[in-house]
């Protein structure tokens, strides 16, 4: 089995995993450019993984002028769902797509493990 595939089944068990979670209506891994890596590309998904993306630029960009890190985690509150991004290494971000009402601690806990278990297969 050639490393891309190998890789390829990782990223799609993290996404898997993350899809499961309580409240978690979609999720992906993507590269920091929005480009997905977990799984067949789907419309709806790709603007997901673009937006995840350029919210992490924007706050890098932001917190850069200011000279202050900020948190780890970039959420934008959609009327009837909430996108959270965070990085997941120099290469690659990790996003979910949750309902309204959900806890956001406990799926923000599982998006740190995630990350850094696609920090691991990069």
């Amino acid at each position: 089995m050639s490393l891309n595939i190998k890789m390829d089944l990782m990223f799609q068990q993290v996404q898997k995993d993350l899809s499961n979670l309580k409240g978690v209506k979609k999720s992906m891994v993507a590269s920091q450019d929005g480009y997905i890596l977990s799984q067949p590309a789907e419309s709806r998904l790709e603007l997901f993984a673009r937006t995840s993306a350029a919210m992490l630029k924007t706050a890098d960009a932001a917190s850069a002028k200011m000279g202050k890190n900020f948190s780890q985690h970039v959420v934008i509150d959609y009327p009837d769902e909430k996108l959270i991004a965070v990085r997941a290494g120099p290469k690659a971000i990790v996003a979910v797509l949750t309902g309204t009402g959900i806890g956001l601690d406990p799926i923000m806990t599982e998006l740190d493990k995630a990350a850094e278990k696609v920090r691991g297969i990069i």
